[in-house]
């Protein structure tokens, strides 16, 4: 009785072919996960900015026309913003009674710029008085880790992890290429949803909002102007800035984005994976048609040598596979600390969905090497004809 065909023979007596093949398959799974790693410090890093701070702070410019102040009513302009005026104080009187709400100011904000790996936001946050500033710290949960409060006018706080992906640090100027040298950067604080906060100098600002010290409950500003009789829209001129438009943001702009991104660099390196693995396997068959012709002069079928084949692959395979996970790890540690962390970004490590696409390509990969395996297997001879 004849026994079953190797599948570790051939791998352990051609060692270094073999190992070639492990290592451009390991080297393939690393560069397709550690893409999706770098990409997901964009996706994962404005989170706390689009999905969680907007459930805490929302801003929205509301025209007079939207509080009810038409400019045909008014005889003139000063008159038509007194009234405009005094209609944007007495809805926002109206909105800080919501129980739902704990305060809400008529204030200048300013922008904040987030930079990830590819793309990145921007977001306003308040500029209030001095004494207020506590307030929004308590309202945003966050704490001062380096640094003092605001005193004066133009000094602000700022979140670590924005102060490390601007390259700022406390005593600078806040986007010195955007602002000049206004706004001081004075402390460093830190919370979940990355706030930050300060006070205001003259008129520089990126705009006038109404700004609502919110929760889950009445972060949706248009739902929440609707319980007191105003309908805001932004095709009338009003900019919203609330949880809705952020999760928008989060969802289309950047979410989708990179996925698209990374399924465009996951088909075009299967796609070469694919050629460059049929040319190797070939040459790897085609080296072996003595080998193959031997077995079925002896008595083993074609069936059985396809069976050895197919195990060998299977091994190649999971060994790549292996191997590539640990290169994987090994390449994320060190981004981590040299790209990641000094950005002041975020990167999700653990990629569930991202793993079972790329063992679907290799699965793709082996299913597309079946033609070469099939008509080599096809077009084994006996030892007596290997000549012919």
């Amino acid at each position: 009785m004849k026994n079953r065909l190797s599948a570790t023979k051939y791998i352990k007596n051609n060692k270094r072919t073999c190992f070639v093949l492990i290592l451009a398959l390991a080297l393939t799974f690393m560069a397709m996960y550690v893409i999706a790693y770098i990409m997901s410090a964009t996706v994962e890093s404005v989170k706390p900015i689009t999905l969680e701070l907007p459930k805490h702070i929302a801003l929205a410019n509301v025209t007079y026309g939207s509080l009810g102040v038409n400019r045909a009513d008014y005889p003139d302009q000063e008159s038509y913003e007194n009234a405009g005026s005094q209609a944007r104080d007495e809805f926002c009187k109206r909105l800080e009674s919501d129980p739902d709400v704990e305060k809400v100011y008529f204030i200048q904000t300013l922008m904040a710029g987030y930079v990830g790996v590819v793309g990145g936001v921007g977001f306003n946050f308040p500029l209030v008085p001095p004494e207020q500033v506590p307030e929004v710290l308590a309202h945003v949960g966050a704490k001062l880790t380096e640094g003092r409060l605001p005193a004066d006018d133009g000094e602000v706080l700022i979140d670590e992890r924005i102060l490390r992906n601007g390259g700022m640090k406390v005593g600078d100027w806040f986007q010195k290429d955007s602002y000049g040298e206004v706004f001081k950067i004075v402390g460093a604080i830190r919370s979940d949803e990355m706030a930050c906060v300060g006070t205001p100098r003259g008129y520089y600002n990126s705009g006038w909002f109404i700004t609502v010290l919110c929760n889950e409950n009445s972060c949706d500003f248009t739902k929440l102007a609707a319980k007191y009789g105003v309908t805001p829209s932004e095709a009338d001129g009003d900019v919203i800035d609330d949880i809705v438009t952020n999760r928008d943001l989060y969802e289309h702009d950047v979410a989708d984005s990179v996925e698209a991104t990374v399924a465009v660099i996951m088909l075009v390196t299967m796609i070469f994976l694919s050629i460059s693995m049929i040319v190797a396997y070939v040459s790897f068959m085609r080296n072996r048609v003595n080998e193959y012709c031997l077995y079925v002069s002896i008595g083993y079928s074609r069936s059985e040598i396809y069976g050895m084949i197919m195990r060998e692959m299977m091994l190649m395979f999971t060994a790549g596979i292996l191997l590539g996970a640990a290169f994987s790890v090994g390449c994320i540690k060190v981004l981590e600390g040299i790209v990641i962390e000094p950005k002041g970004l975020v990167a999700k490590v653990f990629m569930k969905d991202q793993l079972l696409r790329i063992l679907g390509a290799f699965v793709m990969i082996i299913g597309v090497l079946q033609i070469p395996v099939i008509v080599s297997v096809y077009k084994i001879k006996t030892i007596d004809l290997i000549e012919d």
